[in-house]
């Protein structure tokens, strides 16, 4: 793990950066347009569509301008584009058809269909979408309600039933009305059926080609890391607030171990930091190829300035893969090409010409208002193109031949295993940690692939593998050396239950064994050292590798001497508690004690002033 360690401060800092092939480019806006663009999409004619969190439809067809096609929406946090006259889209209170049935462009009549879920005045309800399937129904998850604002709801302010029954322990989300937390699908004549519960805030959801649903949950109560969710009739995925609506739950019998046996993680993991805190909307590459060499594999942007792909297989009938990162944080490395990535790129769709538009808010704490476009420009990255889990291990194959000597290196591949606690509480820390020894490799004659011997593989974890020192044929080094594996079953069908989660031991606090050790550190110079691999794992997506930050968001450690102006006391209170106002969640539960103060010694030693 320290080796790994070391591998991912040099990948962050440096790779995690746009691929050698593709271009980032800035999508003008009309002036009149104030961003926080929150739904992206295409229509059938290769009109762009937009919404916003102001509550406008915007359109640009293909060479012409922008055009305002509605206004007045509530949060339109998701769009499906029928044709240039009729948009459908997922606000707050409804699935909403807008029609422009004169033809000037504007819609001029909007009809609900699908209003069946619980609301209030609430600053937190939104409503996620919004693919269709082949039938034409639409899928979305409608979000619990935040405690944020501390409002006590009230029966003659809300739509739908009220029912404060608590469930288990106070968390900051709840589901006091109609299937909050619920996945849902709305048939083209008006069906409403819900579908599955355990939902947080599910700022992306997405259909397969083959029509399978998946949704990006955000981390958070219950909610160990982001991740592509497989959603499936009547599963449940972790949050129990919207169990209330369930027919024929019972209350008085739940408990914590219950909802834990019930519970499906994510089949593919975003682990926490690496690949971003704060997901987005979920999109299949299905260019053919003008997007480069990932047909069929899964794109979604992320709030951190930050683009995570992954590849999905069907393991023993279930659905797992790997994600790597793609576009990263906001460096420009010697092979990027463009603009820089925004920070808050949570919506994507790929145009017509097979380019890849992301769509960027400003909203909740921190990020940036725009609309960005991504182009392929022929260059083949050397890249990990897919991990797939074997009967001994796992299989890696390459965008571009591989170096034969660096291939076969067992040396070359360091692969841990980790899972997380199911907690009520914001997040988890990343537990049972340990490396997984490779004791042989098995590379293919034209360097595409390799097969990886492991000494033991179980099911229920998550698998990290550093390749750094891999190079190709032509000896160039991986654009992205780092990938995740989520194995929540092996191929002989063996799996353990709550995937890749257990239940906190009696006793057992956040950091587990890692406290030990940075509670023994005599030396300052070695607590700095701790504090920059913790750093580097749970504080880079938002304060950035140079400790720059966010604009309006996460702290500018360099530049701001305000910030690390203040007391150790006061800082560690923030890590712990939070900063609901930008952005930051509270790492109680994901960081111990020890490791808060490791950080802020890092953070005090690499960006305070010099004494």
């Amino acid at each position: 793990m320290k080796i790994f360690l070391c591998h991912l401060a040099a990948l962050l800092a440096s790779t995690l950066a746009v691929h050698a092939g593709y271009r980032i480019e800035n999508v003008p806006r009309p002036a009149e347009m104030r961003g926080g663009i929150v739904g992206i999409a295409f229509t059938p004619t290769g009109t762009l569509v937009v919404t916003t969190r102001y509550g406008e439809v915007w359109m640009r067809p293909p060479g012409g301008a922008w055009r305002c096609f509605a206004r007045g929406l509530n949060e339109p946090l998701g769009v499906s584009a029928e044709s240039d006259r009729i948009v459908w889209v997922a606000h707050r209170p409804e699935l909403l058809k807008c029609t422009d049935t004169d033809g000037d462009g504007r819609a001029d009549t909007f009809d609900t269909l699908g209003a069946q879920w619980g609301i209030s005045n609430n600053y937190h309800e939104f409503f996620f979408g919004l693919p269709r399937d082949r039938a034409g129904n639409f899928y979305g998850v409608i979000g619990l309600t935040s405690l944020g604002d501390k409002l006590t709801l009230s029966p003659s302010e809300v739509r739908g039933k009220l029912d404060p029954t608590p469930l288990l322990e106070p968390a900051g989300h709840i589901a006091d009305l109609p299937y909050r937390g619920w996945a849902v699908k709305i048939a083209p004549d008006g069906k409403f059926t819900p579908l599955a519960s355990g939902f947080r805030q599910t700022n992306g959801v997405g259909v397969s080609p083959e029509g399978e649903l998946f949704a990006n949950d955000n981390q958070g109560e219950y909610k160990p890391s982001c991740g592509l969710i497989h959603v499936e009739p009547g599963g449940f995925y972790g949050h129990v607030a919207g169990l209330k609506w369930e027919p024929g739950f019972d209350p008085k019998s739940f408990t914590t171990e219950k909802a834990w046996q019930r519970y499906r993680g994510p089949a593919v993991v975003f682990p926490h930091g690496p690949m971003g805190v704060s997901g987005g909307e979920p999109v299949w590459d299905t260019t053919g190829g003008k997007f480069g060499p990932y047909a069929g594999q899964v794109f979604a942007g992320d709030y951190t300035r930050l683009v995570v792909r992954s590849n999905l297989e069907q393991v023993a009938g279930a659905w797992q893969g790997a994600c790597f990162p793609f576009l990263g944080r906001n460096e420009n490395a010697p092979y990027a090409s463009g603009e820089k990535l925004l920070a808050g790129v949570t919506r994507g769709a790929f145009a017509p010409d097979g380019s890849y538009y992301l769509g960027a808010t400003a909203g909740w704490g921190a990020g940036a208002d725009g609309i960005q476009r991504v182009v392929f420009d022929g260059v083949v990255p050397a890249d990990i193109h897919e991990l797939t889990l074997t009967a001994r291990g796992f299989r890696l194959t390459f965008t571009q031949p591989m170096n034969a000597t660096t291939l076969a290196a067992i040396a070359n591949f360091e692969l841990s295993r980790f899972r997380f606690y199911y907690q009520h509480k914001y997040g988890s820390p990343r537990v049972d940690e340990e490396r997984v020894p490779v004791i042989d490799t098995h590379p293919a004659a034209d360097g595409r692939s390799v097969e990886l011997i492991v000494a033991e593989l179980k099911p229920g974890f998550v698998y990290e593998l550093s390749a750094a020192a891999l190079r190709t044929a032509d000896q160039q080094p991986l654009a992205n050396p780092l990938a995740y594996y989520t194995a929540n079953r092996l191929l002989d069908g063996s799996r353990v239950t709550g995937d890749t989660t257990r239940l906190p031991r009696p006793g057992e606090t956040a950091g587990g064994a890692k406290d030990a050790d940075l509670k023994t550190t005599a030396s300052p110079a070695a607590l700095v050292a701790a504090g920059e691999k913790v750093y580097r794992l749970y504080c880079v997506p938002c304060h950035q590798p140079d400790g720059r930050g966010i604009p309006g968001g996460a702290a500018n450690f360099r530049d701001d001497k305000t910030r690390l102006a203040k007391t150790d006391t006061e800082l560690l209170k923030v890590m712990a508690t939070g900063l609901d106002t930008k952005g930051m969640p509270p790492f109680e539960a994901i960081l111990s004690v020890p490791q808060r103060k490791a950080v802020l010694a890092y953070i005090r030693e690499a960006f305070g002033e010099k004494k």
